[in-house]
């Protein structure tokens, strides 16, 4: 079995039921762009976004825990391949919009002050150009390139051997949710 048969595409794995309840929200709250580990840089991570915060406000509760109950169904369809898995406590949830010029360079999702073991991409729109998620091999070689649509999801491991990207979108805006396990 290669590394790479632990990313898990899904294809229409949520319902547009989810996506049109949770868009709205994410278009209201989103306003600001997201830093990486360690700070604000734009060079490497450009893209405007949301973190739910539980202890904020009811309402960014109410939403993790509608995007919470969807995320338990995906992750039971991933430990149903790999059952030694056992990460299911849910850490951190961030809405995501990338518009024209918004990219995330090549990166892995453990360097992180909280455990990262699993990372889940919901992808809710496909009315853009660019985006694509790509995976690298550690000299950032394109290895696997996926193009996500609506309702797609990608799981796979948050540790080094999994460096990813987002491209750059060229047109149109880009809508999804990321999630972390540990």
């Amino acid at each position: 079995m290669s590394h790479l048969d632990y990313i898990m595409h899904l294809e229409k794995a949520v319902s547009p039921l989810f996506i049109k309840k949770i868009l709205p929200f994410m278009k209201h709250r989103i306003k600001k762009n997201l830093a990486v580990e360690g700070g604000m840089i734009k060079e490497i991570r450009n893209v405007k976004g949301y973190h739910l915060d539980t202890e904020k406000n009811a309402t960014d509760m109410f939403y993790w825990n509608f995007i919470k109950i969807e995320l338990k169904r995906i992750y039971s369809l991933y430990k149903s391949k790999f059952p030694k898995m056992k990460s299911d406590k849910l850490n951190q949830i961030d809405l995501l919009q990338y518009k024209p010029g918004n990219k995330y360079d090549v990166h892995t999702d453990h360097f992180t002050t909280v455990a990262r073991h699993l990372s889940i991409i919901i992808n809710l729109n496909e009315k853009y150009k660019g985006g694509d998620l790509i995976f690298t091999n550690q000299k950032e070689e394109e290895i696997k390139r996926i193009k996500l649509k609506t309702g797609s999801v990608i799981i796979f491991p948050s540790n080094f051997m999994y460096p990813h990207s987002i491209e750059k979108i060229i047109q149109g805006t880009r809508y999804s949710i990321v999630a972390w396990l540990q």
